[in-house]
């Protein structure tokens, strides 16, 4: 579900800061400034058409490395503007502003090629992630340690207890991920350029996740790629996530996900498809979530358990500057009326520091009082970026 392209998502999350050796010894500062105007109306009888305009940013230091450790901080800010109708979008959850604090960590080698991550950082695993389709992104409270000590392996564990940020009850201000400790994370990322593979396996214990039920989520994907020439590469990827209540009733579910992409030069079309099973609902998680039908709004877990999704994407890149994307998602309930979704982006980039973005959404939702109708949605929204 992420709705910013790939040229601003790289310059306002990453805060990639590569230090040559001469120069180890610098600070960095970084940051952004957004605008962003969003229009939301449906065909609901007695409803508002909703505005949210609002500008605001974030601003990132890092320290210079001390004995292989680096301490960074991020401060995120959303400013409402000209009283709008505001669905919360843009703003905090009670539409008013916010300001905090949603970065601050260290990071670091403790022997050998095991390193930590401590504190409030932007992480993005499939199901704890950065979903940076409003004003701020979400990061997380994290304790984890990751060892490289396996040629192309990435080994991870910790935990994950707090968040902030868009997807947050509270977005200016970091709350408990559940109702227990957290989020216990354990993973083993694979990649390997010259086979073209990448796989990763994640398992997540959700502690108290709801009414004192525990709740375990294990996911495992993987994609094969290949060139065909200097034009054409092919891709085919393949995924599983299983939901089990560890307490409690002891239900579980789970999702399969398939999808294939084709690229040439500077176009690319893609089909995917998930399918839902058993007792418990697709979760997302803490952010978009990872399903391959996943579209700017709207994922498997919005048709909920025994449901299917189908999706196709296109992208296509005029120049260096320019951008389209389109997509469509059906989503196949097991009860109720099916659900679909019609995306269309394209992007403007001036420079490396300036983009434009404009979104247009229309899907359909069940009608809250009569499943068997839906209801139409639309909005379109442009966001302004510039980095420095």
């Amino acid at each position: 579900m992420k709705k910013l392209s790939l040229v601003v998502a790289t310059m306002l999350i990453s805060h990639t800061s590569t230090f040559a050796e001469e120069i180890e010894n610098d600070w960095t500062l970084n940051g952004n400034i957004r605008a962003a105007f969003i229009s939301d109306s449906n065909d609901i009888k007695d409803s508002n058409e909703m505005h949210d305009l609002a500008v605001g940013g974030s601003i990132n230091i890092l320290t210079p490395e001390i004995k292989g450790f680096k301490v960074g901080s991020t401060f995120y800010t959303s400013q409402p503007l000209f009283g709008q109708k505001t669905d919360a979008w843009l703003t905090e959850q009670d539409n008013g502003s916010y300001s905090y604090i949603g970065e601050a960590y260290i990071t670091g080698n403790i022997f050998g090629k095991t390193s930590v991550i401590l504190g409030r950082k932007v992480i993005d695993t499939p199901f704890a992630n950065s979903d940076d389709i409003g004003m701020a992104p979400n990061s997380f409270e994290v304790y984890l340690v990751q060892n490289r000590d396996l040629e192309n392996f990435v080994f991870t564990a910790g935990r994950v207890t707090k968040w902030a940020g868009h997807d947050a009850p509270t977005r200016g201000s970091f709350t408990d991920l559940t109702g227990g400790d957290g989020v216990s994370v354990t993973a083993v990322n694979y990649a390997d350029t010259d086979l073209g593979v990448e796989a990763q396996a994640w398992y997540y214990h959700l502690d108290n996740f709801k009414a004192n039920i525990d709740v375990g989520i294990s996911y495992v994907d993987a994609t094969y790629s290949i060139d065909i020439d200097d034009q054409t590469s092919l891709s085919a990827s393949g995924q599983f996530a299983r939901y089990q209540h560890i307490n409690g009733d002891e239900n579980d579910g789970s999702v399969i996900g398939l999808s294939a992409e084709a690229n040439y030069d500077s176009l690319t079309v893609g089909i995917a498809y998930n399918q839902a099973d058993g007792d418990i609902a697709p979760l997302d998680g803490f952010g978009g979530g990872p399903f391959y039908t996943s579209g700017d709004l709207l994922t498997i877990s919005t048709s909920g358990k025994d449901s299917s999704a189908l999706a196709f994407t296109t992208c296509y890149s005029l120049n260096d500057q320019v951008s389209f994307s389109a997509g469509y998602i059906g989503f196949t309930p097991k009860k109720g009326s099916e659900i679909y979704e019609f995306d269309f982006g394209t992007s403007y980039s001036f420079d490396d520091n300036l983009a434009i973005d404009l979104y247009i959404e229309s899907w359909t939702q069940q009608n809250s009082s009569n499943s068997d109708k839906t209801d139409q949605y639309f909005e379109y929204s442009v966001f302004a970026n510039y980095s420095f």
